[in-house]
């Protein structure tokens, strides 16, 4: 090659990376297009109407600056909404991701026949819309009606005074376990899959060395689908964060606040109560504390 035609040989490579570059960003229009109208100017519109004083018609806007985030840090009730969903995040990640995690376990190593079965009932709540589960679960745990009362007269067992959802001691826990029962078996099936890539030769090997049983649960199993896992507890943490129609449908954030998440509080102040700004506010720090949730979980997964 001539000196002479190096600077021709650049143009042509600096023309195709600028090529690339525009095909990349032709490609990802499309997506951006859509973060930009579902997220980026939604949250920003939320941030700034947090700063102002909105009725529901929006026709009076009456700035206010920070009052709306002095009155969400005093306001008892978003505490009570922030500790339920807290609750709701670690109760899920106890009852899910670990019930998830046992069955997915069982029917790998304990249940070989039929898992096609079982994982198909298992899975099933999963395909059902989260209305329909509370429209269920209101009609068996009806305290005059319900199918579970009547079993526990049956036994003998002690019914709630107040019912399941009715007794603002135990209704959020009812709660968490009916979503548990709607969401576990797709946690059982993202874990199953992590399984099902573990080699036989690893528990072949295992078994020689005298690890059996939990031992190889807990030194095989358990590192080889940590990676799996970690994705499972991050779903679950966001959907725990964004919680609301289980709620709404089932209790609209009562009796008394005392299932009152983040997510049906902002319903109840927006458009019950008509203070938009509030509102937005209250979005505003869901927002916060969802990405200070995230970027743990995510410093968490790159340690692992």
């Amino acid at each position: 090659m001539t000196p002479d035609n190096r600077p021709n040989d650049r143009q042509q490579r600096d023309r195709r990376v600028v090529s690339s570059r525009l095909a990349t960003l032709l490609l990802l229009l499309p997506a951006l297009g859509l973060c930009a109208v579902f997220i980026f100017i939604p949250a920003t519109l939320a941030i700034a109407g947090s700063l102002f004083e909105i009725g529901i018609s929006f026709s009076n806007w009456r700035f206010v600056g920070f009052d709306n985030y002095v009155r969400v840090f005093n306001d008892a009730v978003f505490w009570i909404a922030l500790r339920n969903n807290l609750i709701i995040v670690v109760g899920s990640i106890v009852l899910q991701v670990g019930g998830g995690t046992l069955l997915a376990t069982l029917l790998d190593r304990g249940l070989p026949r039929y898992s096609t079965v079982y994982r198909t009932i298992i899975f099933a709540p999963m395909v059902i819309s989260t209305v329909a589960i509370a429209l269920i679960w209101l009609m068996i745990l009806d305290p005059n009606t319900g199918a579970l009362v009547a079993a526990m007269r049956v036994v003998g067992f002690p019914m709630p005074r107040l019912g399941w959802l009715g007794d603002p001691n135990i209704a959020i826990w009812t709660i968490l376990v009916i979503a548990a029962w709607q969401y576990t078996g797709f946690m059982m099936v993202l874990i199953l899959a992590g399984l099902q890539g573990i080699s036989r030769d690893l528990y072949e090997a295992a078994a020689l060395d005298g690890a059996k049983g939990m031992r190889a649960f807990w030194y095989i199993t358990l590192p080889s689908i940590r990676n799996v896992v970690l994705v499972a507890i991050l779903i679950t943490t966001i959907g725990g964060i964004k919680v609301f129609d289980l709620v709404f449908a089932t209790t609209q954030g009562g009796p008394a606040n005392s299932t009152q998440v983040l997510g049906t509080y902002i319903y109840l102040q927006a458009f019950n109560l008509g203070n938009m700004g509030y509102a937005n506010a209250i979005s505003v720090v869901l927002l916060v504390f969802a990405v200070i949730l995230g970027w743990a979980q995510l410093r968490a997964t790159r340690r692992a």
